[in-house]
């Protein structure tokens, strides 16, 4: 008997920002974070339109620089 399979667990985090190129205001940009295929996706506005993937050992980097700056 085999098991079924379970339902993926869809990971996903919307932080505002500003967004310096089209100067709104503080907070009125978004940027949606999500965990996709085991790589870590950045897609600023929500709009699907420029998105950024990173593999997981950049994600480590990342997680590494931001906790030393933010310290």
């Amino acid at each position: 008997m085999t098991s079924p399979e379970k339902p993926s667990r869809v990971r996903r985090k919307g932080i505002p920002g500003t967004c310096q190129l089209h100067r709104g205001p503080v907070g009125f940009a978004n940027l949606m974070v999500s965990v996709q295929d085991g790589s870590v996706v950045f897609d600023p506005h929500v709009t699907g339109a420029c998105v950024i993937t990173i593999d997981k050992e950049g994600a480590k980097t990342l997680l590494f620089i931001l906790t030393e700056w933010l310290e």
